[in-house]
């Protein structure tokens, strides 16, 4: 019993110690399809769902964005980020042109993986994170959408929005 309430008191400080200092993602640019350089400047007006995925993980993306554009449409900024980090330089200008025709929003395209890393995102799923205004990754959820993760994400978010009002 002694073992089984330390093992509980343990996780319980654990939990409480991730979820009390969140990473800061920091300020980054990329270019996007097009090769218009975006910059990410923290503190920003808004709290941003920023989607990190590569090629298989891109598949399960779109209801993701869809839910986060039904529910918040202008009251977040709804970002992405494509791992292109495995394309070999010579492809890199077919690999634009790919996202040039198939895409009609801005994706910001991280040919190095650097900022991608930064995130620690899962490789082969969508991967959603709630980043604060002051740039602090709050809430992450990875995998096709289900209703629970899009539960706790929109809470996440709801709370990010009322308690994180713009400087």
């Amino acid at each position: 019993m002694k073992v089984l309430r330390a093992v509980v008191g343990f996780l319980a400080i654990g939990s409480a110690a991730v979820a009390s200092s969140p990473q800061s993602l920091g300020d980054f640019e990329l270019a996007d399809q097009n090769a218009v350089t975006r910059s990410y400047r923290f503190p920003k007006v808004k709290v941003t769902a920023m989607t990190v995925a590569d090629r298989k993980g891109s598949q399960q993306l779109a209801p993701w964005i869809q839910r986060l554009y039904t529910r918040y449409a202008k009251r977040i900024d709804i970002d992405g980020i494509a791992d292109v980090s495995g394309i070999p330089k010579p492809l890199r200008g077919m690999v634009s042109e790919v996202f040039r025709k198939n895409l009609t929003h801005s994706v910001m395209l991280d040919w190095g993986g650097s900022i991608v890393n930064r995130f620690g995102y899962e490789r082969g799923v969508a991967n959603i994170y709630l980043i604060d205004r002051r740039g602090r990754i709050l809430k992450h959820v990875a995998g096709p959408v289900n209703d629970i993760a899009e539960l706790e994400l929109f809470q996440a978010i709801d709370r990010a929005i009322t308690n994180s009002p713009p400087e």
